[in-house]
């Protein structure tokens, strides 16, 4: 018994040395931690950032007439309607002029009757000289003779200007379109009986289409300096230009009109509603940056963090502190501890904290 006691201690001697070795090829095999790594992006310095402004405004024709007559009477004949187009000269509407032929009529009877009278008148002017000669005449039937061709001729004169007024008159019981466009709306129906100066028609100009829109006061300079902008209707953009830079601010909106005239090719309808577009220049230093590259600082500030290198040449995380000045929905521009050239990390921010050591993707 006392010989097999030294067998079995250099046995457990030489098992338990085994497993030492095993956990320490173990502990050998597992791998060092990996550092995290991050996308980072190279920031340059810019001068200002430029914002993407739309105001809105409404589509109105050059020209926009309420037609009416000069004179009372009943509709007689309508010949155009709503959504008609028109050339300038074209007959659109017309009163009864029955009155008005009935006056000519009588005028005109009137007139042949001083006709007749007159050639009577002179005939015997003449005669009664012929007399004088011979010495059968008296001064005084002449002077009478003359007298009453002068009250015929200014009888004449009379109703051939009461003629022209007739004439007139019918005229103006038709109105004609003062230029091209196309009839918006319709006021009254064959048969009503209207008066003088009351609206029949409203005529839209073709050419000459106005976009008016309303601007803040702070951006009036600017916009007035362009003598032109970009307009959009619908889904077309026009190259727009400015016909007046705003004269009076509008006390319900706060806002200073302009009128832009769109291209006679501009497919607007009156009233449709227009889009002035124009870029409005701040000149402040900053940099442009991804959303994604932004978390939430203390007191209304922002943060981002910058790739730093260590003291042992790796690549350490660092907080900088900045102000956001304009963001999109994809991207901001800020100012703040960021210098030129900075790298700052463009996503996962909340994966990392100031300090730690990262790697950095390839760009």
């Amino acid at each position: 018994m006392q010989k097999c006691i030294p067998s079995i201690a250099i046995t457990a001697t030489i098992t338990l040395l085994t497993a030492c070795n095993s956990q320490t090829e173990e502990v050998a095999a597992q791998p060092e931690l990996s550092l995290p790594t991050v996308n980072a992006l190279t920031v340059e310095l810019a001068p200002g950032y430029s914002v993407e402004r739309e105001y809105v405004g409404t589509v109105q024709a050059g020209q926009s007439a309420n037609l009416g007559f000069e004179l009372g009477g009943k509709v007689n004949n309508l010949m155009v309607d709503e959504g008609d187009t028109v050339a300038k000269g074209q007959p659109l509407i017309k009163l009864d002029t029955q009155l008005l032929d009935t006056e000519a009529q009588q005028l005109k009877a009137q007139l042949e009757q001083l006709d007749a009278q007159l050639d009577l008148t002179r005939t015997n002017l003449q005669r009664q000289r012929q007399l004088k000669k011979k010495g059968f005449s008296a001064d005084a039937e002449i002077d009478s003779l003359i007298s009453q061709r002068d009250a015929l001729l200014a009888n004449v004169r009379q109703l051939q200007a009461s003629l022209s007024s007739n004439q007139l008159r019918q005229e103006k019981s038709t109105i004609y379109a003062p230029y091209n466009g196309k009839i918006s709306q319709r006021f009254v129906s064959q048969g009503d009986v209207v008066n003088v100066g009351a609206p029949t028609l409203t005529l839209l100009a073709d050419d000459l289409k106005e976009a008016r829109i309303g601007v803040p006061i702070k951006y009036l300079e600017a916009l007035s300096s362009n003598p032109s902008a970009n307009v959009r209707v619908g889904e077309n953009s026009y190259k727009a230009a400015l016909l007046n830079p705003g004269a009076a601010l509008d006390m319900r909106s706060r806002t200073v009109t302009l009128r832009y005239l769109l291209p006679e090719n501009a497919n607007a309808l009156d009233g449709q509603l227009a889009y002035l577009e124009f870029a409005f220049d701040t000149p402040t230093e900053g940099f442009w940056m991804p959303l994604s590259g932004l978390t939430d600082g203390l007191r209304g500030t922002w943060n981002v963090y910058a790739v730093v290198a260590g003291e042992s040449g790796n690549q350490l995380i660092s907080r900088r502190s900045v102000q956001v000045l304009h963001a999109d929905e994809q991207q901001a521009f800020v100012s703040g501890a960021v210098q030129d050239g900075d790298k700052v990390l463009v996503d996962g921010v909340h994966r990392v904290v100031s300090g730690q050591s990262v790697n950095l993707a390839a760009e």
